[in-house]
């Protein structure tokens, strides 16, 4: 696209003073060069929408001052051992040591915020005793085994809208009428017998954990044509690899219409780059392509991603508000009014069982116990040893 050198002269007119708002206080001197533009700040992003898509490569990603308050939340929310999340609501101190534990281990503290905060639509991870602790409605979990157990987990409401997004993928891939309900095929994915127990099934699997559309089908052809990794450094063979696989009968495409294939081939001509991410919040293992027009399925994403600092924020000064008030107690504490009312809830438990709580009935107790054993030993005749007795 050529540019003439009023319209130019007009953008950055336009850019210049929202530019001068955030980069400095005083007016600037040196003319703004519009291909250097990097941040120009919120207001520049809504009121310049041309200038926007001109520069989309920068701007449709999250500004550097969003990333920046999106690691400090995450990083606080790690350090309260995602505390507060609606999704441990269940979890007593140690359920939240080990599950953080276990995520952390996992790579996957970032994941589970993001599908807890519905960023995410699911996740997928090595299986842990606690998702079946996780007992809040519209949150679901699928395990199944790979090579190790694998737990899906699920925020309903986020899937949903990723299956209504993309319904006529998720139609003709599992052979479903058109007019199939999104909650119809929620279930069949989280079901007993949902296809993502097969782990060939990626392009379903990546569709609904999140990832861009046309990557998860790029990654699939990709995956059915055995290319080797080594063709990623040439986009021109990778490419004709792809679109060989695509219109091969066995491909895994092959009844989908002939819309759905163009505007793939179309798709895989306009790749540009390839290369791994974990970016977005993505775990690694999906290849993410460079399109010649990116997906704008990435700004969506770092939509959600935007929505939801402020969510996250608020959930960490909670948690701060109560590990400050807590501080403030043990400051202002009775230590010996604390052990007279540990000893009452003692002795309340014990009231409960009828008892005394008292060093002469534990030693009752424990003789009893210890006479009750020789006796039954004796009616066997098994050889007495303090070892079986006790």
């Amino acid at each position: 696209m050529s540019m003439s050198v009023k319209s130019i002269q007009n953008i950055v007119a336009y850019v210049r003073k929202p530019a001068e708002s955030i980069l400095s206080t005083r007016r600037m001197t040196a003319p703004i060069k519009p291909a250097q533009i990097k941040y120009a700040g919120a207001k520049a992003h809504e009121e310049m929408p041309f200038v926007y898509k001109i520069h989309n490569g920068e701007l449709k990603r999250l500004y550097p001052q969003e990333l920046q308050r999106c690691d400090y939340a995450m990083s606080d929310i790690a350090d309260f051992q995602l505390k507060g999340l609606k999704t441990t609501a269940n979890f007593n101190v140690l359920d939240l040591q080990e599950f953080y534990s276990h995520l952390k281990h996992q790579n996957d503290i970032k994941a589970f915020t993001f599908v807890s905060l519905g960023v995410r639509p699911a996740m997928a991870t090595t299986h842990s005793w606690l998702f079946s602790k996780i007992k809040v409605p519209n949150f679901d979990t699928l395990t199944c085994k790979y090579l190790d157990d694998i737990t899906f987990f699920f925020n309903k409401k986020a899937a949903l809208e990723n299956i209504h997004r993309n319904k006529s993928f998720y139609t003709q891939r599992l052979n479903l009428p058109k007019n199939v309900s999104d909650d119809d095929i929620y279930k069949i994915l989280t079901g007993e017998n949902s296809p993502l127990k097969n782990y060939k099934e990626r392009d379903l699997i990546g569709m609904i954990m999140g990832f861009p559309y046309k990557n998860n089908l790029i990654f699939k052809l990709e995956d059915d044509a055995r290319v080797h990794l080594s063709l990623r450094k040439n986009p021109e063979k990778f490419k004709e690899a792809l679109i060989k696989e695509l219109h091969s009968p066995n491909c895994i495409y092959a009844k989908f219409d002939d819309a759905f294939k163009k505007d793939l081939e179309d798709s895989i001509k306009s790749i540009t780059t390839v290369r791994e991410s974990a970016d977005l919040g993505l775990p690694f293992g999906y290849t993410f392509i460079n399109f010649v027009d990116e997906t704008p399925e990435i700004v969506r994403i770092n939509k959600k991603i935007r929505e939801a600092i402020p969510e996250l924020e608020k959930i960490n000064a909670a948690n701060q508000k109560a590990k400050d008030d807590e501080f403030l107690r043990s400051l202002t504490a009775d230590p010996q009014k604390e052990l007279d009312d540990f000893i009452k809830s003692l002795q309340s438990e014990a009231d409960k069982q009828k008892n005394t709580v008292s060093m002469q009935n534990i030693m009752d107790d424990f003789f009893r116990t210890i006479q009750k054993n020789l006796d039954a030993m004796a009616k066997t005749g098994e050889k007495n040893s303090f070892d079986s007795v006790i």
